[in-house]
């Protein structure tokens, strides 16, 4: 009834790595196809944003001519004029 030197009960050693949850995967850090995971992730993610991205440009509206080039500019309809001498 002492000091706790008796944890494993006489079972012999027993790999606790596969027991413990960490977020970087512990042992199981290179899961099976995580390149190929990963390829479907990114695809779906532009596949997504293109769509965002072209409504974004559709509506972008600006009530004042701006003092410097905005990137996108370059592909808003919305602009008009492109020239930034004639600020008034």
């Amino acid at each position: 009834m002492g000091g706790g030197g008796e944890h494993g009960h006489g079972h012999g050693p027993e790999d606790f790595r596969k027991k413990v949850w960490s977020m970087s995967g512990g042992p199981n850090c290179r899961p099976k196809h995580w390149r190929r995971n990963t390829a479907i992730a990114m695809f779906g993610v532009v596949l997504i944003c293109i769509p965002i991205a072209m409504k974004s440009a559709e509506l972008e509206q600006r009530p004042h001519h701006p003092v410097r080039p905005i990137p996108s500019q370059l592909w808003c309809k919305n602009f008009g004029t492109k020239d930034y001498k004639s600020v008034e």
